[in-house]
């Protein structure tokens, strides 16, 4: 009973925690009813609610903007859960954690990168439980803050990474992500791959009829036909979005002013300024914004019309309170501040204000790189040439032309132009299809009225004439049936022809791979017979140790073959016993009563190539150890790891107890050395020679997706 009792008055706290705006009086009410919970489960000694009493009272302090002391509480709780094995309360807490930092204001890069280690932390527990779907989440959202930091490529590559587990699992949900594409490629300045994932993202959400974010994502297809000069499709979109934000219970203000500011501005864009102006003033008078980032966004778009309705005295008084409100505000996002900004510039370039619009412009361009929307950075370049050359500034002038060139050149060109076409008719078409069916749907509706209206008598004629149609149909249906049949039949026979003719086919390359790496192996054979014999002639050791050599790394190649020979996949090979043949072949060819052997092997699967680097490393590195790492029969072991890593990574680790390394040694001088550098390069890896307890040489590499080749 006290149990349940802890149970809800934590959840009755949560109610006020959770309120909007976190006003004093909720989070003492929310801190009372946590008090009483905490109180009660010390009572009755039960760790895992005091280890929740302690998470919200981390959520309330995160509430109450004490980010230090909320980690601590936060901490508490993790140190319990991984000290009980609670993998999925650990993983849950690392990303609450996570987000926690991710919407840290003011925000900063390092409140990103402090969220992408704990979204990394909580990543590795929920793939290790097989919770993918939060595995992916995780991606996302690191690549979400990493957008934020302007780090686009590794945004987008983390994005098509958990799009292709999502897709693996089955996961419908799929606009999040299309969103979030939209964004990178937009900054990227990419504006044909812009269009192509909102429009993904509005299919998906409409597919999915998940509508909970749909005056966002219609908002996002706006903006991307903004930057593609439609403003007739953006505001179409832009008056659904508000339309829907007004629907809601819960009003999102913020979202509401910033639609209305584009909205405006569209408007303003097919030479619409009075009715840009008023859809302004509605908004103020319906829904007067409170907060300061709202005042700067309505201040804005005040400013915006004003200026286009010949009122610039309002419109430089409006711009100056949003500059001012923006620079105060310590949650304002780096991008509204440099859109800020460019609008004041140019207002001052219109009027001719040089000194002033440069200013603004310079402080437009003053933020870090991936932040601001490439096509706002090629349009301040583009009005800083036009001041500095109606100042006589020529040098800069060129220089500022330069920028907006390159830019220009890098976001619009043939190829993009055609891809924005075609993705243009294409959403033509399905909106066309849309309107279609839904033409359909009324006439439908019309014709059943049209029934039901009609007199007994006129009722049966039209069912006997129906039926003879229907019998008419049904006749030359079946005749076109019998027909198609036919074909078909004729078809498939032909498709089975020549699938018997591939698989022929198929036979013969596979019987000539076999053939091939069977007279590989028999010539690498001859090869070794004849170094053998070669080697018992011989009376010089340096000759005969470098004879010794080749014989060791031709049976490491042609064991390889041997394997690849006798099974069906050739492309594959099975390290474990490929591995152990090789060191049986050590075993029979040097007195090893002094060194013993020790393996640490992964199952792992590599092709040919990398399996061929890996023998001859092994075979240059045993050699090596045996000849000096044991002096005068010293004892001892040599150890060979090879384990798998993340990320397709593979670490191979041959190490020996025996002299190491000495200490003046030059790993540059000796053959073998240079020889096992070289595999590692042709591995694409990294190869690191040191002393512990011992030599130790190892290798990081990444393997080959073999089922891609």
């Amino acid at each position: 009973m006290i149990a349940e009792k802890i149970k809800g008055l934590l959840e009755h706290g949560a109610d006020f925690l959770y309120k909007p705006d976190s006003f004093k009086i909720d989070m003492d009410s929310a801190r009372a009813n946590f008090n009483k919970a905490f109180v009660l489960s010390h009572k009755i000694n039960d760790e895992n609610l005091k280890h929740k009493c302690l998470f919200y009272y981390g959520e309330l302090l995160f509430e109450e903007n004490n980010y230090p002391k909320a980690l601590e509480f936060y901490q508490k709780a993790m140190i319990f859960y991984q000290k009980t094995k609670q993998y999925k309360k650990q993983a849950d807490l690392w990303t609450k954690q996570g987000r926690r930092l991710f919407w840290l204001f003011p925000r900063n890069f390092n409140s990103f990168d402090e969220a992408v280690i704990c979204f990394d932390k909580a990543a590795v527990l929920y793939k290790n439980l097989g919770d993918l779907e939060n595995y992916a989440y995780l991606i996302k959202y690191k690549a979400d803050a990493h957008l934020n930091q302007g780090r686009l490529d590794l945004a987008e590559k983390e994005l098509f990474q958990a799009l292709g587990i999502y897709k693996k699992i089955g996961y419908k949900k799929l606009h999040f992500t299309y969103d979030l594409l939209a964004d990178v490629n937009r900054l990227k300045g990419d504006l044909g791959k812009s269009l192509y994932y909102s429009l993904a993202c509005v299919k998906y959400m409409e597919e999915t009829k998940d509508f909970d974010f749909a005056p966002d994502f219609y908002e996002q297809l706006a903006i991307a036909y903004k930057d593609l000069g439609k403003h007739d499709l953006s505001i179409e979109l832009l008056k659904k979005a508000i339309s829907i934000l007004k629907s809601k219970e819960k009003m999102d203000y913020s979202s509401l002013y910033s639609f209305t500011d584009l909205l405006s501005k569209e408007l303003i864009q097919l030479k619409k300024p009075r009715e840009a102006l008023k859809e302004v003033q509605n908004i103020i008078k319906e829904y007067p914004p409170q907060k300061n980032n709202d005042k700067a966004i309505i201040y804005g778009s005040l400013a915006y019309c004003y200026n286009k309705n010949n009122e610039p005295k309002l419109a430089e008084t409006n711009f100056i309170e949003m500059i001012n409100l923006y620079e105060r505000s310590n949650s304002i996002m780096d991008f509204d501040l440099s859109e800020a900004y460019f609008e004041f510039g140019k207002f001052y370039e219109e009027r001719k204000n040089y000194d002033k619009a440069k200013v603004n412009f310079q402080k437009s361009l003053n933020f870090p790189k991936g932040i601001v929307e490439l096509s706002q950075i090629k349009e301040a370049n583009l009005y800083l040439f036009k001041i500095d050359s109606a100042k006589g500034n020529y040098i800069t002038a060129i220089q500022y032309f330069q920028k907006y060139k390159d830019l220009n050149d890098s976001i619009f060109n043939e190829k993009k132009n055609k891809q924005i076409e075609e993705l243009q008719i294409l959403y033509g078409l399905e909106k066309k299809e849309k309107e279609v069916s839904n033409l359909k749907l009324e006439m439908d509706a019309e014709k059943q009225k049209t029934v039901h209206a009609q007199s007994t008598i006129k009722f049966g004629v039209c069912l006997v004439a129906f039926l003879l149609v229907s019998i008419i149909l049904f006749w030359i249906s079946y005749q076109e049936k019998k027909k198609n049949n036919v074909l078909l039949i004729n078809q498939k026979n032909e498709i089975d022809h020549k699938n018997e003719a591939l698989q022929k086919l198929v036979i013969e390359k596979e019987s000539l791979m076999q053939e091939i790496h069977h007279r590989v192996k028999n010539n690498l054979q001859i090869v070794m017979s004849l170094l053998s014999s070669q080697s018992s002639t011989l009376k010089n050791k340096e000759a005969f140790d470098a004879i010794q050599k080749s014989q060791h790394r031709l049976y490491a190649i042609s064991l390889l073959h041997k394997k690849l020979y006798r099974t069906d996949i050739v492309r594959e090979i099975e390290m474990e016993n490929y591995i152990n043949d090789l060191l049986h072949n050590f075993r029979d060819t040097f007195d090893m009563q002094q060194i013993i052997f020790e393996v640490e092997l992964d199952p792992l699967l590599l092709d040919e190539a990398q399996a061929v680097s890996v023998g001859l490393i092994l075979n240059e590195t045993i050699t090596n150890a045996i000849k000096y790492g044991f002096p005068e029969n010293q004892k001892g072991t040599i150890l060979i790891s090879m384990k798998s890593l993340e990320n397709f990574k593979i670490k191979l680790q041959i190490k020996d107890s025996g002299i190491g390394f000495p200490k003046d040694f030059d790993l540059s001088e000796t053959l073998g050395i240079n020889l096992i550098k070289g595999l590692a390069q042709q591995l694409d890896g990294e190869v690191s020679f040191f002393n512990e307890n011992g030599a130790v040489v190892e290798i990081q590499f990444i393997k080959n997706n073999i089922s891609q080749k």
